[in-house]
C-alpha cells in the first residue's frame, strides 16, 4: 500500500522537514532550522533588517556568525561614528564579495573616523557611496565655516577620500570637513560625482587620468577652492555653486551639454575659460566675463542682470549662439528686476522683449 495508508501530500511534505536530531537546537530545547538554510535564503532574511539589526544576529548562533557581511547593502542611520568601521572590518574572510550600495547618515563624523570607514569600503565597493555627515550641525559650526573657515577646518579636520575604483556613484555632503584626492588611482567606474560643505586648499584639478568615465559633476558650498581645472571627454553635465573664493575656472569638455556656474568669482579679476563645443544649455550667473570658445549647439542661456559688464557686452551680439531660441535675462531697472525669456517666440506683454532675428 502507498505509503501505508499516509496521505499523499503528508508524504510529500516529509522530506521538506529535518529530523529533529539533525538540527541545530536552540535555548528551550527547540530546534534551529533556520541556521540549515543556505547562505543566500539567510541573506535575503538579512535584508529586510537594517545593517545594524543584521549583525546583531551573529549572537544566534555560530552558523550566523558573520553571514550578515555578505550583505550587497550596508546601511548606517545616525549611529555611532566608529560603527561603520567596526561593521566594516568585520569578518574578513568575506572581504573579497563586492558591496553595491554603502550609506552612512551621520551626526558630524570628524576626518579620523570618515578615513577609517571610508579607507575599508573603497577595495569592496562597486556601486553607491552615500554619505551625509550634516545632521545635527550646530550653528557655532556653520559661522565658522561662513566666517573663519581655518579654525573650522582645525577643530573638525580634514581627510583624504581613498580611490574608489569599482565606484559608479560617490555622493557626498561632508559636514564641512576638510577633503583632498588622492595623489594616484583611477576611479575606473565611477559616472557621477556629487560634492557638498567641504573645504579644499588652492587648485583643484580634474581630468581623464583620474575619472575616465564621469559624466555629471556637481560641487556645492566649498571654501578655500581658488582654481579649479575640467579636462574630461566624458563629462556631460557640471554644475558649480557657491564657490566664493574661486577666481579661475579652466573647462575643456568637447561632449558638454549642460554647465551651471552660481555664487562664485567673489574674488576681484577673477578670468574662466570655457571650451564646450557640443554645450546646449548654459547658465552663467556670477559677475566674471568668460572667454567662449565656439558653441554652434546652444539653445538656452541664462545670464546675470545686464547691469554686469559681462551682459553688456554679451548682449551686443546675441547672434554669436545661431541656435539659440531661449533666454533667461534679469534686467535691473533700479529695484525692478524684470525677466525675459524664450527671446525668439515670447509674446510682449510684462516682459521686456528682445528680438534678435
Amino acid at each position: 500500500m502507498e505509503g501505508q495508508g499516509e496521505p499523499p501530500n503528508k508524504r510529500a511534505a516529509l522530506p521538506l522537514v529535518a529530523a529533529p536530531d539533525a538540527a541545530p537546537t536552540v535555548p528551550g530545547g527547540g530546534s534551529d532550522y533556520f541556521s540549515r538554510l543556505p547562505d543566500h535564503l539567510l541573506l535575503r532574511i538579512l535584508l529586510r533588517l537594517s545593517t545594524e539589526e543584521a549583525a546583531q544576529t551573529s549572537a544566534l548562533s555560530q552558523r550566523w556568525r558573520g553571514v550578515w557581511a555578505q550583505l550587497p547593502r550596508l546601511e548606517f542611520y545616525l549611529v555611532e561614528s566608529s560603527v561603520p568601521a567596526r561593521a566594516l572590518a568585520v569578518d574578513g574572510d568575506h572581504g573579497e564579495l563586492d558591496i553595491h550600495r554603502v550609506t552612512v547618515y551621520s551626526n558630524q563624523m570628524d576626518s579620523q573616523r570618515t578615513t577609517d570607514w571610508l579607507s575599508l569600503a573603497a577595495p569592496r565597493l562597486s556601486g553607491v557611496l552615500y554619505f551625509d555627515n550634516s545632521h545635527a550641525m550646530s550653528r557655532e559650526t556653520l559661522q565658522l565655516f561662513l566666517h573663519d573657515v581655518e579654525e573650522a577646518v582645525m577643530r573638525r579636520g580634514a581627510f583624504e577620500l581613498p580611490c574608489f575604483k569599482k565606484a559608479t556613484v560617490i555622493r557626498m555632503d561632508l559636514g564641512f570637513l576638510g577633503l583632498a584626492l588622492p595623489p594616484a588611482g583611477v576611479f575606473h567606474a565611477l559616472r557621477v560625482m556629487r560634492l557638498e560643505h567641504f573645504w579644499f586648499r588652492g587648485q583643484l584639478s580634474l581630468s581623464d587620468t583620474m575619472l575616465p568615465s564621469l559624466r555629471d559633476l556637481f560641487i556645492r558650498r566649498v571654501r578655500g577652492l581658488t582654481i579649479l581645472t575640467l579636462s574630461s571627454k566624458s563629462l556631460l553635465d557640471i554644475h558649480l555653486c557657491l564657490l566664493p573664493e574661486l577666481r579661475r575656472l579652466n573647462i575643456l569638455a568637447p561632449r558638454l551639454e549642460e554647465l551651471e556656474v552660481t555664487g562664485c568669482f567673489y574674488v576681484p579679476e577673477s578670468v574662466a575659460s570655457i571650451a564646450a563645443e557640443r554645450l546646449e544649455i548654459l547658465k552663467w550667473e556670477v559677475p566674471c566675463v568668460p572667454e567662449l570658445g565656439e558653441m554652434p549647439h546652444l539653445r538656452a542661456l541664462r545670464v546675470p542682470p545686464i547691469t554686469t559688464d559681462w551682459s553688456e557686452d554679451f548682449c551686443a551680439d546675441l547672434n554669436c549662439f545661431p541656435a539659440a531660441n531661449h533666454l533667461a535675462l534679469a534686467i535691473i531697472l533700479g529695484f525692478i528686476g524684470v525677466h525675459m525669456v524664450n527671446w525668439r517666440s515670447c509674446e510682449t506683454s510684462s516682459f521686456l522683449f528682445l528680438d534678435v532675428d
